[in-house]
């Protein structure tokens, strides 16, 4: 767990406290909390650096992290560059079809992450990153069969490293990695960037106008994150895009977001 100052670490979780309805010693310690968030443009590029070998495939299946700085957000303020990405439990949703013969696997590659895989929801199949990099790097002779632009609308739902708690996971789902001078201010000259009015109410309880206002941005109306910031789906409430885990036992959604025009997500999820 990256160190945090007491006061600082107060202010976060009286702020979470609002976002999710009540404090976070009234969640269920025993249980792993877990940040997943999908991108349609960076997941098509790690299914691109998985084939085209920019990444370390034997690092992801041992498990070891990923900087989420090797992708350039720009200026963008909610970006992967603070985030550190596990790869390795990350998940991938492939076609049934990506595993056959004339599939974008190729004849040779198909069969081995098809081993490793799992049947999903409808006619696809999971398989996590680190076995997924397992048999790429198993086949590297192969990897020139991959059809890898076929291949890159499938890339994976992305799991980022925190330390298991619900305290870490919010830290990573808010941007609230750092300190308070790396909070992010509010659009007030930006045209038409609206909170959504149910948060605007709730986020004036919390006292730091830098913390309330960097957090108004992640709350703000479906309409106005379409171009800025996020919307803020609330507690218990789950992105459609990730309602195949949750709907699993022992998976529990406690927050989630939305970016864009559904172009991207997160969410946190309880896992016991």
């Amino acid at each position: 767990m990256t160190f945090v100052p007491e006061t600082w670490r107060r202010e976060l979780a009286d702020a979470f406290e609002v976002l999710l309805g009540k404090p976070l010693d009234e969640f269920p310690a025993e249980a792993e909390y877990v940040l997943y968030h999908w991108d349609e443009m960076r997941s098509s590029e790690i299914a691109e650096e998985f084939i085209g070998g920019e990444v370390d495939l034997s690092a992801v299946a041992r498990g070891e992290p990923v900087d989420g700085d090797r992708y350039d957000d720009g200026d963008a303020p909610f970006g992967w560059t603070t985030w550190s990405l596990d790869l390795g439990r990350s998940i991938w949703h492939l076609e049934e079809s990506a595993f056959d013969a004339d599939g974008p696997l190729g004849d040779a590659l198909g069969t081995a992450p098809a081993a490793a895989s799992a049947t999903a929801d409808g006619p696809e199949r999971e398989v996590s990153g680190a076995d997924f990099a397992r048999a790429l790097a198993a086949h590297g002779e192969d990897l020139a069969e991959v059809d890898a632009e076929e291949l890159t609308g499938m890339g994976p739902v992305v799991r980022i490293a925190t330390d298991g708690t619900l305290f870490d996971a919010m830290r990573a789902a808010t941007w609230t990695m750092g300190d308070p001078g790396d909070l992010t201010p509010f659009l007030r000259d930006a045209d038409e960037i609206e909170v959504a009015p149910e948060w605007e109410e709730r986020l004036r309880r919390i006292p730091d106008p830098r913390l309330r206002d960097h957090l108004r941005m992640l709350c703000l109306s479906a309409h106005s994150a379409r171009s800025e910031g996020g919307y803020y789906l609330g507690p218990r409430e789950c992105p459609a895009g990730l309602r195949w885990m949750t709907g699993r036992r022992g998976h529990e959604t406690i927050a989630g977001w939305q970016f864009g025009e559904g172009q991207a997500f997160s969410a946190i999820v309880a896992i016991t």
